[in-house]
């Protein structure tokens, strides 16, 4: 069974990068779920004693994923955006080339419609909390400051909300409105949140036997065939394969590989954790050949410790759900604009359409008076039967609308006698 662990943090919480102590602790906004399976073990150990129920549950059976704040959006390695965001509707484009290659669809786009300038990758989390820094002092036995033991560490807000999965065949009756410690300080209680266990009604997806994107939502630790960590995209596939069992074929994008270096810190020994290099949450993989039973066994994850919450996937989808504006040709405009230009009113506002559209295409002033406004001067021109095709024809992109002023500017787009 598969459930969702909601924690409602009272206190704020510090969950440490890197195995190193140093002066400046920076905190994880993404709760490892090697960290939250730790948490769960106290918490367990708090209300059981029984060693062979504790290695029969957590040894072999409960897998925890990271926890992800409420709100917080991941963005593929594969996915590309307008690099400056310099007007309103740059947010929108954004495409995934995933999705273009799992279709077969071509992708040869490398600027934003909307602004012109450069499509960028810009992969992993957004909308994380933004951490608060605290400082401290080390003190002599007298209780006066140490020279030179001066620290400081970073902290998430109380009152954020975490959400994690946990797939387990086990009763978690245990763990429902329980209260679990997280991270550093619980002596002076920090890290306290309620959690809150939810079943999952996982309906699986619509399978269609046809190239497919996905992609990673936790680091992948894959292994070569000697056992150590890899980036090797053969390795991927292999890896894909074994837990699969489907005969896939993975495309290779080496342009979409990220990798981060995975470390902790053991807390019941007080040892760091053995530091491994992994593929980061966000890459993408297009693979021919997945059976939907074979996406069911990649659920658990992939690569070395899954039971940590390591190798998550998630499906990106089989078709394009985002495209850029297509241009405006000479072929384009023959075609949608020939009705305008058999009729005989067609030169009596044919020069204000063209200067609609060079206003229109300059992005440094954009609102809804200014379109009205050009909008306007046409349609008092034009014939009523035309004016929800002007409509259309202004509502283009500004890259679309420059192209067609270029195309109105030209001798061979005039009315034919």
């Amino acid at each position: 069974m598969r459930y969702q662990l909601t924690l409602q943090f009272q206190t704020p919480f510090s969950v440490g990068v890197g195995n190193e102590a140093l002066f400046h602790t920076t905190t994880q906004r993404v709760i490892p779920g090697a960290t939250l399976r730790g948490a769960l073990a106290a918490l367990w150990w708090r209300s059981f004693d029984s060693a062979d129920d504790f290695a029969a549950l957590f040894d072999d059976d409960l897998l925890v994923t990271q926890a992800v704040p409420d709100g917080a959006r991941l963005r593929t390695t594969s996915t590309v955006a307008c690099k400056y965001g310099a007007e309103p509707r740059c947010g929108e484009a954004v495409y995934d080339r995933a999705l273009f290659v799992a279709s077969g669809e071509a992708w040869n786009t490398g600027e934003c419609p909307r602004c012109g300038g450069p499509l960028t990758a810009k992969p992993g989390w957004s909308d994380l909390p933004d951490p608060v820094r605290r400082g401290r002092v080390q003190l002599e036995a007298n209780e006066t400051a140490e020279d030179g033991r001066l620290y400081s560490r970073d902290y998430v807000a109380k009152g954020m909300c975490y959400i994690a999965e946990i797939e387990t065949s086990a009763d978690l009756s245990w763990l429902d409105d329980a209260t679990v410690r997280i991270g550093q300080g619980r002596s002076q209680d920090r890290g306290r949140a309620i959690a809150t266990v939810t079943q999952l009604e996982e309906k699986p997806p619509t399978w269609r036997d046809e190239p497919v994107a996905i992609h990673l939502t936790s680091p992948a630790i894959i292994t070569d065939k000697w056992g150590a960590p890899s980036l090797d995209l053969d390795d991927v596939e292999r890896e894909l394969k074994r837990i699969s069992g489907d005969d896939l074929t993975l495309r290779h994008h080496p342009e979409w590989v990220r990798s981060e270096l995975v470390t902790g810190w053991h807390g019941r020994s007080n040892l760091p954790k053995v530091p491994d290099w992994a593929f980061a949450s966000g890459v993408s993989f297009v693979v021919d050949g997945l059976t939907a039973d074979g996406w069911r066994r990649l659920r658990r994850g992939i690569g070395w410790r899954r039971i940590d919450g390591y190798g998550q996937l998630a499906i990106t989808g089989w078709e394009v759900t985002n495209r850029p504006p297509f241009d405006v040709t000479a072929e384009w405009w023959e075609k949608e604009g020939a009705e305008l230009r058999k009729h005989k009113s067609w030169g009596e506002y044919k020069s204000l359409l063209r200067m609609a559209c060079i206003n229109l295409s300059d992005t440094s002033e954009v609102s809804e008076e200014k379109t009205q406004r050009n909008l306007k001067q046409v349609l008092d021109k034009a014939p009523p039967q035309f004016h929800d095709k002007l409509r259309e024809i202004l509502a283009l992109e500004p890259r679309q609308l420059e192209q067609l002023a270029g195309l109105l500017r030209s001798n061979k787009n005039k009315r034919r006698k």
